[in-house]
């Protein structure tokens, strides 16, 4: 019964974080996203990223004890491809499009909950160290780019001020810590109606 509980919940939280994540590329949310670098950036991206995660914890499909995983030996390929695709989209000239171009925004979207999903299977079927160093380099990058954000005179892009600029630079440093507060608790965290990871 308590399973049951966590999962319904699992299932309802997956789907609110899908729709609100997609829903901010859609009128009238959209408009968030097209006057705030902020939403874009530190709002919606991680969102896709947590709904894809959780549609893959909901789904099941690649977590199961019998699923082939040599694709994705202790993780690397997925952790390799979100490596890819969140450096991508930490790209001014990547927002820039994702605002002007309805193609590079559906590709966000299918990207980063691609991303997620993965991210999620990867973490599943890899020891700490390996999570730490892809972990380490996600942080050191968002870091390092809020600290440019903040401190460059430069209007890095087209779509957006240097005010909402700074502001998601400080989000972007705001960002690391909370990242790894998450990691910390969904890798150590223990809860009795948590189903426990799967493993490597």
């Amino acid at each position: 019964m308590i399973r049951f509980s966590f999962l319904f919940q699992l299932k309802s939280l997956a789907l609110s974080v899908t729709l609100v994540s997609i829903g901010l590329s859609i009128p009238p949310l959209r408009s968030l996203i097209e006057l705030s670098m902020f939403w874009h950036m530190v709002v919606q991206i991680p969102l896709l990223i947590v709904a894809g995660g959780l549609l893959m914890a909901v789904s099941g499909r690649l977590e199961q004890a019998h699923a082939p995983v040599e694709w994705n030996l202790y993780g690397l390929s997925g952790f390799i491809f979100g490596l890819v695709v969140i450096t991508y989209w930490m790209l001014p000239s990547a927002i820039d499009r994702a605002i002007v171009i309805p193609g590079a925004d559906a590709l966000k979207i299918v990207s980063l909950l691609c991303c997620g999903a993965l991210l999620r299977h990867s973490v599943t079927r890899s020891p700490v160290v390996i999570q730490l160093f892809f972990l380490g380099n996600v942080i050191a990058m968002i870091t390092w780019l809020g600290f440019y954000f903040i401190h460059t005179d430069l209007r890095l892009c087209n779509a957006y001020s240097l005010e909402s600029q700074i502001r998601t630079g400080w989000g972007l440093v705001a960002m690391g810590p909370i990242i790894f507060i998450g990691w910390l608790y969904m890798t150590f965290g223990k809860s009795p109606d948590r189903p426990a990871s799967t493993g490597i």
